[in-house]
């Protein structure tokens, strides 16, 4: 059972902290992330895919918004709230932009997202 989080929000968005790990190179990355209840996986965008020295080796067809696009894939580990999240899928994204965590993480909690308070909850 998770422990239960409240954030407020940062500029008007439900941002989180989180730190992917290069299982490979053993590379860390300390940044904010969105929770992205629409995504399927975690999204991580270029600059970030490369300080972590991350491998362009597997392919696949995704489903974006209005189109399918084919992009880059790898597996990392995942640290978000002092919970290490281990072979977690990510997504390359070609332009600069944020960290998406999707519902292969998102799914393993229950996330409140209260607006009208700039809150997130997350257990």
């Amino acid at each position: 059972m998770h422990e239960k989080a409240t954030f407020d929000y940062y500029d008007n968005d439900p941002l989180v902290v989180v730190t992917l790990i290069n299982p490979v190179l053993r590379k860390r990355h300390k940044a904010c992330a969105y929770l992205d209840t629409g995504s399927d996986a975690v999204v991580i965008p270029e600059d970030i895919w490369f300080k972590l020295g991350l491998d362009k080796d597997l392919m696949a067809s995704v489903s974006v918004v209005g189109n399918t696009v084919n992009t880059w894939y790898t597996f990392i580990d995942l640290e978000f709230l002092q919970n290490k999240h281990k072979d977690i899928e990510a997504f390359y994204n070609g332009t600069a932009g944020d960290i998406l965590i999707g519902r292969n993480i998102l799914d393993e909690y229950s996330v409140t997202f209260d607006g009208r308070n700039s809150k997130l909850y997350i257990e």
